[in-house]
């Protein structure tokens, strides 16, 4: 998966000590990855890279020197880490409830201190509002959200890509016109937000994150979601799209799909296999389980696939990480305890490994549709389509989620954060980590993609 969501944060508790000064912990930061993180030994390997990280690093400890407090730590974590280029390691939150809700004098207590005073309240006209969002389409950032079972919000536009999320609904802990959240748009449906999780009784009275998107007009993320809709989407469609061509659209292979995915391939692979095309449609496929997408490679196969080759970078950290799982692999701990520290090891031994499978005469022409948002096991998918001779790969770069694997995680000393950090290497499949696959025929925003693919494999285009 591409990264841990606000939302699973939300519902997960953790331990964390005392406070401390956000230099104290990125000391503990750098030199954690730099001992146990395989995209930084890339890094290292290259002077002309390595003296722009260090210069990046000292600009990161001199901003993080003037912080005060540590709840926003992270804003600089997170550009501390993009340096590394490895899309699989960050620093995630760890939410503590510091208040129970067990009585209505505790949160009457609660609501008398200065930290929920401190926080703003916004006058409002809420059937104003109310109008005002109710004539915003769908798609729109601006509408009316749902939190939980009783928290209710209006995402309002406060200046030029500017918003605020403003309480609609007085609760027993909010008030009419508390500001939940503020977003500011960075991209196309992409923004970046600062969370008054103080306001819901949390250890961090303000947290920031990047990359939240607006998602068929929800913030998932954030377990935001427009009234009236489903919190959980369909993630495939399949229509024949006329006599020649097939239509699939899956939208993640998490592994827990397995089932309903295995069930859809034995019900639509029979009937694509009756066409000259296929149009696979893998747009904001955040990936998932590599196994949910190998039914569909015979759909694609030409001749025996070439299996990429994975390392293991050695150090004393990631051993003992190895050894506290829950069910250790003990051959691959014997043979890193073998070689030198600080060194990759094959996982292949050198051999270049094939997959040969039955090939499908139809279809004879496969459009695969991806762009920014398809990431992880869904780019292990294109990179096998690239070895096929019948496949004409469309769209957007995808997002470059995929050369750095196996993740493991260390708390952060002091704080409220926790590190984690990728082990192993892909050697080709990392070339295109953080830059994404590029696509044979690139297409442009705005346009109809599908129609363009049918196009394309027709030989209209």
């Amino acid at each position: 998966m591409r990264y841990l969501s606000l939302l699973f944060l939300f519902i997960t508790v953790h331990a964390f000590a005392q406070d401390c000064n956000c230099s104290t912990q990125f000391k503990f930061v750098k030199k954690y990855y730099e001992e146990n993180n395989p995209a930084f030994q890339q890094i290292k390997a290259d002077r002309k890279l390595l003296n722009a990280y260090n210069d990046s690093v000292r600009f990161i400890s001199n901003q993080l020197s003037k912080m005060q407090g540590n709840d926003l730590c992270n804003i600089y974590f997170s550009r501390y880490v993009n340096l590394l280029r490895d899309h699989h390691s960050g620093i995630a939150l760890q939410f503590q409830r510091v208040v129970s809700f067990s009585s209505q004098a505790v949160i009457d207590s609660f609501k008398q201190s200065a930290a929920y005073r401190a926080f703003a309240i916004k006058a409002i006209d809420t059937t104003q509002v109310l109008e005002h969002l109710k004539s915003k389409s769908r798609d729109d950032i601006e509408g009316i959200y749902t939190l939980g079972n009783n928290i209710r919000v209006g995402i309002l536009e406060n200046g030029k890509d500017h918003y605020e999320a403003i309480v609609l609904k007085k609760t027993n802990l909010l008030e009419l016109g508390h500001i939940l959240l503020t977003l500011d748009r960075i991209g196309e449906n992409a923004y970046s937000c600062f969370y008054n999780m103080g306001l819901l009784g949390f250890n961090f009275n303000q947290v920031y994150t990047d990359q939240i998107h607006l998602v068929d007009g929800n913030l998932p993320q954030l377990g935001y979601f427009k009234a009236g809709s489903a919190a959980v989407t369909n993630q495939w469609e399949f229509k024949i799209l006329d006599s020649s061509t097939c239509y699939l659209a899956i939208r993640s292979f998490l592994g827990e799909l397995q089932p309903q995915l295995d069930s859809l391939y034995k019900a639509v692979i029979p009937e694509i296999q009756k066409r000259k095309y296929l149009v696979l449609d893998v747009r904001d496929n955040g990936g998932g389980a590599e196994r949910n997408y190998f039914d569909l490679l015979q759909l694609m196969y030409t001749k025996p696939l070439e299996l990429d080759q994975l390392s293991v970078w050695v150090s004393p950290d990631n051993i003992k990480a190895l050894e506290t799982q829950q069910t250790p692999d003990t051959r691959l701990i014997a043979a890193m305890k073998k070689v030198p520290l600080y060194t990759f090891l094959s996982l292949n031994k050198g051999k270049q490994e094939t997959w040969t499978m039955q090939a499908s005469d139809y279809p004879e022409k496969v459009a695969l549709i991806y762009n920014h948002g398809t990431a992880s096991a869904a780019e292990g998918l294109i990179v096998y389509a690239l070895q096929s001779s019948k496949v004409v790969t469309m769209g957007a770069h995808s997002g470059g989620y995929m050369g750095y694997g196996d993740v493991t995680t260390v708390d952060i000393p002091c704080g409220k954060f926790v590190l984690r950090t990728t082990t192993t290497k892909w050697k080709n499949k990392s070339k295109y980590e953080f830059i994404g696959i590029p696509p044979m025929v690139v297409l442009e925003e705005g346009t109809d993609w599908v129609k363009k693919a049918g196009e394309v494999l027709s030989g209209k285009h």
